[in-house]
């Protein structure tokens, strides 16, 4: 007779408003979590749209592309800006570049990858003996990037200085301006 009775309590449906204190929970936690998704999106876009405002003469003058990613931010910025031609030293007008990003970048909690990447085209003889390949070259630009951020306050402890070498290509080094186009330096900012 227990047996019987077992059974059929068990297979007894609940009521509707026993189930409602499990969905509420379920519905608060999606609620809570879509706000906290939300708010680190907005921090992106009006970080976003502090670096723009900052680099607003770069970006006219192509020099910098500010991209919002499905996880970050991507500040792209050229050679030609940071650094003169055949060279691993930052130009007056990369440093400015820099210097105009760095105080933003030092106050947030972002981590900040910095990745060098180059053309495909060999080193050349005033270079060769000291970055025999790309990956060496891409990666001391990125350290040199890495360098004057720490120099400006932000913190060493969530940045990270990359090589990708000739490999992350964003056009065909087939033409001139395909390679001035490889030729970069971004630094990927991630909320943490």
């Amino acid at each position: 007779m227990m047996g019987r009775i077992n059974r059929i309590v068990a297979a007894t449906p609940r009521p509707r408003w026993a189930a409602a204190p499990l969905l509420c929970g379920l519905g608060m936690a999606l609620l809570l979590g879509g706000c906290v998704m939300q708010s680190t999106y907005n921090n992106m876009l009006q970080q976003q749209q502090t670096l723009e405002a900052s680099l607003r003469a770069e970006i006219s003058a192509d020099q910098v592309e500010i991209q919002q990613l499905k996880d970050g931010i991507r500040v792209r910025m050229s050679s030609q800006l940071l650094y003169p031609e055949g060279s691993v030293e930052l130009s007056a007008a990369g440093r400015a570049a820099l210097d105009k990003v760095a105080p933003q970048m030092a106050a947030d909690t972002y981590q900040i990858d910095v990745v060098g990447n180059t053309d495909n085209l060999p080193i050349g003889p005033e270079l060769a003996d000291r970055y025999p390949t790309n990956w060496e070259l891409a990666g001391a630009r990125a350290a040199l990037v890495v360098r004057h951020l720490q120099g400006r306050g932000v913190d060493p402890s969530r940045m990270r200085a990359i090589s990708a070498g000739q490999y992350q290509p964003v056009a065909s080094n087939d033409t001139p301006q395909g390679r001035a186009q490889n030729r970069r330096t971004e630094l990927l900012l991630r909320p943490q």
